[in-house]
Formats: C-alpha cells, sequence, structure tokens
C-alpha cells in the first residue's frame, strides 16, 4: 500500500536543536537589560538636557516667562527621543547578535526559526507587541515550546543556548 503524503502545512515542526526559553529566564534577562536601559536613558537625558540648553543659548528655542530648559523635557519631541533610544538598542542588539546584554548573562538568544538573526521589521514588531514585557506571561500556557506574545507575531523564538554556544556569540 502506498504511503500518503501529509501537506506541510499538517507536518509536526522540524526538531530544533535548542530549548525554548521559560518564563523566568525571560524575566531574569529582561530585568539586567531594564538596568542597561536605565543608565543608557539617563545618558540621554543629559544629552537631551545639554541641547536644550544649547537651542536656549542660541535663540532657537524659547521657554514660557518663569520656566528654565526643564520645561523643554516636558514635550513630545524628548519623549520621542528616549523611545528612539530604548527601540534603538533593542533593535540594535537584537538585528546585530540575536541578544542583549541580559540576554547575554542568562544565555539567550532571539532568533528566527531558521536559526538566523532577526530583521529590523521583526525587531520593531516585537517591541510593538511586548506590552512592556507582559507578552512574556503567554509563555506559562505553553510548556512544551513557550513563546511569547512578541515572538508569535514577530514569527521569531527566544532559545537558550549552551555555555559554549554562548561564548561563541560573544566572540563574533
Amino acid at each position: 500500500m502506498a504511503k500518503r503524503k501529509t501537506p506541510s502545512s499538517l507536518q509536526p515542526p522540524p526538531q530544533h536543536q535548542h530549548p525554548s526559553a521559560g518564563l523566568l529566564r525571560r524575566l531574569g534577562a529582561l530585568l539586567y537589560d531594564y538596568l542597561v536601559v536605565i543608565a543608557l536613558l539617563i545618558i540621554a537625558g543629559f544629552i537631551g538636557m545639554g541641547v536644550a540648553q544649547l537651542l536656549l543659548a542660541t535663540g532657537m528655542a524659547t521657554v514660557p516667562e518663569g520656566k528654565d530648559a526643564a520645561w523643554l523635557l516636558t514635550s513630545p519631541l524628548y519623549s520621542a527621543w528616549l523611545a528612539l533610544v530604548i527601540c534603538g538598542f533593542y533593535t540594535w542588539f537584537w538585528t546585530r547578535a540575536g541578544q542583549t546584554i541580559g540576554m547575554r548573562a542568562w544565555r539567550l538568544r532571539i532568533q528566527n526559526l531558521d536559526g538566523s538573526n532577526i530583521r529590523i521589521t521583526q525587531a520593531l514588531i516585537r517591541l510593538a507587541t511586548s506590552a512592556f514585557g507582559l507578552g512574556n506571561l503567554m509563555c506559562v500556557f505553553n510548556r512544551a515550546r513557550p513563546r511569547a506574545f512578541q515572538d508569535i507575531w514577530a514569527e521569531c523564538e527566544v532559545v537558550v543556548l549552551s555555555k559554549q554556544e554562548n561564548l561563541e556569540q560573544l566572540n563574533k
């Protein structure tokens, strides 16, 4: 009797060589990354304040009577600057090496399902759908192959690397 072919959409997914990252490991990496992001935001704040002072000193910007340069830091432009710093941090690390600083400490890597680095559009989709990390709670519902909300939308995965593979990633 001839064996019937199963459509590729019904076939089980290929066996992955790395285990998926669970919730606790993801949250640990996220906490480490938040510390780095806070430091970057402090630096970006100093830069923003310096630019605001420069704009005031040259007369290119003015503030209402009784206000100082800090008033400019409440503008939507300043908020957009800080958002750009955060998005730039994650996008740079995810698309270059697949790991942020926190992910390296926890031996995590974000990658496409074929193992390649994610694209900039995927990184931006992940940022837009992550809900500041709450999307990771979906990992609890599928323990066999945990994927966060942002992983599903960006069509990627977060895997746990071996110690040796993590060292190789650091040396790239």
